[in-house]
């Protein structure tokens, strides 16, 4: 039988083998990263083709339209994504107050390895939208369930929070790599001008 061991010449730790075999290994908070490195909070908008307006209520039915955050000079991992739909007379079964979009809003990842990737596609009401986020956060009830009032002057809002790590089980969130064309984002394929309004925003670190 061959023994070998693993040692960290630089600290001086050896890895230890429990009687079971196991290795006995503990999750750290954030990615693992080099001690010269520093881990900020970062808050953006999803905006037109990555870098133009935020304002979602355009008119993709002829030309669908790409709203996304893009990779930047140091990597990004969105853990929360949070958006807001306002319109007069929102209710579940629409978009804002509009019918049922025909062909809905498409949520994906885009990763410069993998390529597109939709996580969810058809995303037609409100109701649609609020299951993305599943359910969360959970407030009113009845009618008023999941709507805010007088958001955007006396128009109502439905707000999700879709946490990756809850929803998707993912650690950290979603990478997007440094210097590379990673995004997330979503695709407006609907006329939806007649809406009040509709943001995107996501959370998370950058390192």
């Amino acid at each position: 039988m061959l023994k070998t061991s693993l040692h960290d010449q630089k600290n001086g730790h050896s890895l230890a083998i429990e009687e079971d075999g196991s290795v006995n290994v503990y999750v750290i908070p954030q990615p693992p990263k080099d001690a010269e490195q520093i881990t900020l909070p970062i808050a953006e908008y999803m905006k037109l083709n990555g870098n133009g307006v935020t304002a979602m209520n355009v008119n993709g039915s002829v030309n669908q339209q790409d709203f996304y955050v893009q990779a930047r000079e140091y990597d990004v991992y969105i853990n929360t994504v949070v958006f807001d739909i306002s319109d007069a007379g929102a209710s579940l079964e629409k978009f804002g107050a509009l019918t049922a979009l025909t062909n809905g809003l498409e949520f994906y990842y885009f990763n410069q390895t993998q390529g597109k990737y939709t996580i969810e596609s058809g995303l037609k009401s409100n109701y649609d939208m609020i299951k993305l986020a599943n359910f969360q956060p959970a407030f009113g009830s009845g009618n008023e369930a999941y709507k805010l009032t007088n958001v955007v002057g006396a128009s109502e809002s439905y707000v999700g929070v879709i946490d990756l790590e809850d929803v998707f089980g993912l650690q950290w969130g979603l990478k997007l790599k440094a210097y590379s064309t990673d995004r997330l984002g979503f695709i407006v394929k609907d006329n939806i001008t007649g809406i009040d309004a509709m943001t995107v925003k996501i959370y998370g670190i950058r390192v």
